[in-house]
């Protein structure tokens, strides 16, 4: 399963930087933080998913900062369909893109900083937790209810503006309401909602094998748990997988971008693969003629 998941986030963040990088979407911001997400699943999918199937370790900063860029998104969104006085909309700017980056990056390490206090290496064990229980509340509230409520929020308060804009639009002019301004929100909602419930069910059982941990006692209801903790926690690295298939799915501007642009470099293979065989029958020619016109000059 590790390794199908990881195949397939290669796949995914090709798709992701082929398209994004396009001349119509790399100069917009959803767009590029929807391209540092990508970046950093593909990375997280190596370092934390094929290291976790290999050495049984597990890591989970990195799912922090896919997830906030993922947030970054949404309110990126968010700003887009407020009204052009709003202040919030100056967040939309490219210069402010790196700062903005940075510091979700920092605030992600920031609300990491519970595990190397509650880890120490203790001789024979080696990295273990100290404090489980501090370890676990920390965890589940940080990032099991935090991140997914903070981003639920945002989706509720973008689909409120959007519904305002619609209802001052009119409904006669319903149909033809200009969507260039708020591209990209159907995507965004649907990998916001997915993302939280990948989240949630990963953490729910994660109470629950907190609950239930000490007090497994057969072989086969210890082999059924933690076959069942193996499942929801691979299941949970589909949040670093998900994005360019569910980007294809939902989102017409991110679809017709990626075929055009697909068609348009296979059209440049087909192209180049003319302009090469016609250089290699001009050039055989021309080596033919030569041979001819030497074999009759030494006739």
């Amino acid at each position: 399963l590790p390794l199908i998941f990881i195949i397939f986030g290669v796949i995914g963040f090709i798709g992701n930087a082929f398209t994004f990088l396009q001349p119509t979407l790399r100069f917009n911001t959803c767009c590029i933080y929807l391209l540092c997400g990508s970046l950093v699943d593909i990375i997280n999918l190596f370092v934390n998913l094929l290291t976790n199937y290999l050495n049984s370790t597990t890591g989970y900063i990195l799912s922090l900062i896919t997830i906030r860029h993922l947030s970054l998104s949404l309110i990126d969104r968010f700003a887009c369909t407020c009204s052009l006085t709003s202040s919030i909309r100056h967040i939309r700017r490219l210069k402010m893109v790196p700062w903005i980056i940075v510091i979700t990056i920092i605030i992600s390490g920031v609300s990491s900083l519970y595990s190397s206090i509650n880890y120490d290496v203790v001789p024979n064990l080696g990295c273990i937790c100290t404090n489980r229980l501090f370890n676990a509340v920390s965890y589940i509230i940080i990032h099991g209810f935090t991140t997914p409520f903070v981003m639920l929020i945002f989706v509720l308060l973008t689909y409120r503006n959007v519904k305002l804009s619609r209802h001052r639009a009119g409904l006669k002019k319903l149909v033809n309401i200009d969507r260039s301004r708020n591209p990209f929100i159907r995507m965004i909602f649907t990998q916001v909602f997915t993302t939280s419930f990948l989240t949630l069910q990963w953490i729910i059982f994660y109470i629950y094998h907190l609950i239930v941990v000490d007090n497994i006692k057969s072989d086969e209801q210890q082999t059924l748990h933690y076959f069942v903790w193996y499942v929801s926690n691979n299941i949970y690295y589909l949040i670093n997988v998900k994005s360019f298939y569910l980007s294809t799915l939902t989102s017409r501007s991110f679809r017709k971008t990626f075929l055009d642009a697909l068609f348009q470099l296979l059209s440049c293979c087909r192209q180049r693969q003319k302009n090469r065989e016609f250089s290699e029958r001009f050039t055989n020619g021309s080596s033919k003629n030569k041979a001819d016109e030497k074999s009759q000059y030494e006739m």
